[in-house]
């Protein structure tokens, strides 16, 4: 599928993580990869039961996973595309429903892993995902749109530049 995408669009390699293709494009405005989708309850709302939860996200005011709709992307996305990531437009797609939620660029993730969303948003492409089981089949499509502040269900978020 990545390959589709990579000769329909203008897109090339920004870089693999974990045998992950990241790809970007229109000067760094746009970038996507295809990953499966692990589940972050980071911020202000409860952990739900997720040994790893943090009572902040990278994004501030801090979002809670409960309420705002986020992907976490790995460091390596922010340093090596010249626009603003964080608080960007973004997007997840089920490659097998045909379904998509906007969303907004919020956390940061580890550098050596790919695909993670906040709860609320794992909830709603996946239904049987939990807080500590996300779903490991390699079918959400990542896009987002840096530069390019998020609205999501009414909701305005800024742009955050790194440091």
């Amino acid at each position: 599928m990545i390959k589709t995408i990579k000769t329909m669009y203008p897109l090339e390699e920004l870089l693999t993580i974990s045998g992950v293709e990241i790809l970007t494009g229109y000067e760094g405005g746009y970038v996507c990869f295809i990953s499966d989708m692990d589940v972050c309850t980071d911020g202000s709302g409860p952990s739900h039961g997720d040994h790893y939860h943090l009572d902040d996200t990278a994004y501030q005011p801090v979002l809670n996973a409960d309420e705002d709709r986020y992907i976490v992307i790995p460091p390596q996305i922010r340093m090596n595309v010249d626009p603003v990531v964080m608080g960007c437009h973004a997007r997840l797609t089920n490659l097998i429903t045909g379904k998509w939620w906007s969303a907004v660029v919020g956390d940061i993730g580890p550098d050596e892993k790919t695909g993670e969303v906040a709860y609320c948003l794992a909830k709603l492409a996946n239904r049987k995902v939990t807080a500590n089981s996300g779903d490991d089949r390699e079918i959400y499509l990542y896009e987002l749109w840096p530069g390019k502040a998020a609205t999501v269900n009414g909701k305005k978020y800024k742009l955050q530049p790194a440091g």
